[in-house]
């Protein structure tokens, strides 16, 4: 980036720059399309932010760099910062026209003025930031000769507002191949550890990483800032609790980002964190937003929010979080445009600032599942609000690719979602009936382990916030998950042969539910297991609970699932589930308010110094 001292042609004009203008990272995932349209990628050069491939555009060709990573998201900024106008700085070679163009909330474009380099190659564009409801700002290369952009700054006119010197935290379990590239990217940027501190590598695993031969190499250029430690299984919230204890006793630290360990980073995004986090009115949670590792091109979580009453994640508009920028770019998709808000976002990647933390604490004990939405809530309650960053993102393994809500990992979403909707103004009625129906769902679809594991987190949940200090949760999620009937996982084989079945995209929702539940019910118990072995393409709920005996890939595609009817285990699995929703109903406001009371405890430095100690 440059220098932030810069300053406009106007006195007393101070300009702080916020986002380079960057090619895609040399040995990094293909998605050119994130980067720029038209143009052509050279030879990896050294830049602020990591090996980058530079950036061409051929004689008589127009290059757009209306993408994903180099678009100006101008609304956000106008929204969340004092600026009003930003400034792009450009140095290029050979002969162009520069047209800038910006959007509004509805995607549509506008060409605002056109402009030719000076002799140097320079060219400087002072425009307003525009509305905060939406819009983007970015510009087109139109080459009359064979042009390269040198270097390209978007700088905004505001000053910051706090310091930004960071500890990047990354929790880790048996992941040695994604820590030791990660540390390789984030050592080839040398403006980023310019403004890093600390960067701590948390290991939960049972294969040490600093036993491993490539993160030991990767170590090597991060020594005195690298620090690696082990410690027991204490899941996500114990991770990056362990994160925020070394980040809040680190000298001179102004925030602390949380990294997954399953990612791969941009290095560029977390420049781009830092100097939002640095520019914004108030203190703010900065989120990083969530590309899909296997389609590189595809976003797969933006601003994300908590529904309320229910208690139910979803997306701000689940068309800008499920966009695939490769197939339709940013200037022809008008639905990215709108800024949106976001309640939390995930910890791919996410920034706070260290004030925050320390007056509302750290990670409620909750191992995983629904901390990082609680963690959001609870800044948002001091006035900390959650910016989900667009243009700053990480690749991430996609959640459709993993199974996790019927396998072990289903207590805790049944549990914590309890949880902190009881500490966070959820309706009992509504979660309540939200949760039987996702059981009901899932009994149907002959998915009795994860019935049962929601049942026990929920169990739990009614156990009150001593429950939470248990550290047999793990163990106890995955000794229901395995107990009989199980669902067997087989080879891709077993379905061969089997007809398939097709069925509605979507299944009855809303009040259809009830009378189909109810005769589907009636069916199972009549007919069972009965009827040849099918199978189906996804595993749809409503697609399982109309066949006795179906097979269905799991997410990963590398194996099936045998559902089969089991009358016993759907009766019990009913009437336990109709039990405990009504006694969560009636016990929730006891409950609550023992949560409440306790919580603050239960996420204090001091509590988390104990497990660890422990």
């Amino acid at each position: 980036m440059g220098d932030p001292s810069d300053r406009a042609d106007a006195p007393g004009a101070a300009w702080t720059a916020v986002q380079d203008v960057v090619g895609p990272l040399d040995g990094g995932v293909s998605a050119q399309a994130l980067y720029a349209l038209g143009a052509r990628f050279g030879d990896p050069v050294a830049t602020p932010s990591g090996v980058r491939a530079r950036l061409r555009v051929d004689a008589g060709t127009t290059a757009s760099f209306g993408a994903y990573f180099n678009a100006f998201p101008a609304a956000v900024w106008r929204h969340s910062t004092p600026a009003t106008a930003v400034r792009l700085d450009l140095r290029l070679t050979g002969e162009a026209e520069i047209v800038v163009l910006r959007s509004d909330a509805r995607g549509t474009r506008t060409e605002t003025s056109t402009h030719r380099p000076d002799a140097a190659g320079r060219l400087s564009v002072v425009l307003p930031l525009g509305e905060p409801d939406g819009g983007y700002l970015w510009f087109d290369v139109r080459a009359e000769t064979g042009v390269e952009v040198l270097d390209g700054t978007w700088s905004v006119d505001a000053a910051p507002a706090r310091g930004g010197r960071a500890v990047l935290g990354m929790p880790t379990m048996d992941r040695g191949p994604f820590v030791a590239a990660n540390l390789r990217r984030l050592a080839s940027a040398p403006e980023l550890l310019r403004q890093v501190l600390r960067i701590v590598v948390v290991d939960q695993g049972a294969a040490p990483v600093e036993d491993d031969p490539a993160v030991l190499a990767a170590a090597e250029p991060l020594e005195g800032v690298l620090r690696l430690l082990r410690q027991a299984n204490l899941g996500g919230s114990g991770g990056y609790s362990r994160i925020l204890q070394e980040a809040t006793g680190e000298r001179g630290a102004d925030v602390v980002v949380f990294l997954d360990d399953d990612i791969e980073v941009e290095p560029a995004s977390l420049l781009r964190s830092l100097a939002f986090g640095r520019l914004t009115t108030v203190p703010t949670v900065v989120g990083g937003q969530m590309l899909d590792l296997a389609e590189p091109g595809t976003v797969q979580a933006a601003a994300e929010r908590v529904v309320p009453g229910v208690f139910w994640w979803a997306g701000a508009d689940e068309r800008t979080s499920t966009h695939d920028h490769a197939a339709v770019p940013l200037p022809d998709a008008p639905w990215v445009h709108e800024r949106r808000d976001a309640d939390y976002n995930g910890w791919w990647m996410c920034q706070f600032p260290l004030e925050v933390v320390r007056r509302i604490g750290f990670v409620l004990p909750l191992f995983l599942k629904w901390d990082d939405a609680e963690y959001s809530l609870r800044a948002a309650r001091i006035g900390s609000p959650t910016v989900s960053l667009p243009g700053a993102a990480v690749w991430h393994v996609a959640f459709r690719t993993k199974d996790d809500s019927i396998e072990w990992q289903a207590f805790f979403h049944a549990r914590n979602r309890i949880v902190v909707a009881m500490l966070h103004g959820g309706s009992p009625v509504h979660v309540a009936g939200h949760s039987l129906a996702l059981d009901v769902k899932q009994l149907l679809a002959k998915q009795y382990p994860a019935a049962r594991l929601r049942h026990a987190g929920i169990r739990a949940a009614l156990a009150g916030p001593a429950a939470l200090e248990r550290r047999d949760g793990l163990a106890r999620a995955r000794a229901i998950a395995a107990a009989e009937p199980a669902l067997p996982r087989l080879p891709r084989s077993t379905a061969e042969g089997a007809p398939e079945v097709r069925a509605p995209a979507t299944g009855p929702s809303g009040a259809a539910l009830a009378p189909w539940a109810a005769a589907m019910t009636v069916r199972q118990l009549l007919l069972g297991a009965a009827g040849p072995l099918v199978r189906t393409d996804r595993a749809r709920w409503w697609v399982l609970a109309r066949h006795g005996r179906i097979t269905a890939p799991t997410a990963d595609g590398q194996a099936v699932l045998r559902f089969v009817t089991d009358r016993r285990a759907l009766l019990t699995g009913l009437g336990e589930a109709l039990l405990l929703h009504l006694a969560l109903v009636v016990r929730w406001r006891s409950t609550a308010a023992r949560s409440r009371a306790a919580a603050r405890g239960l996420a204090s430095p001091e509590a988390w110094r104990r497990r660890f100690a422990s």
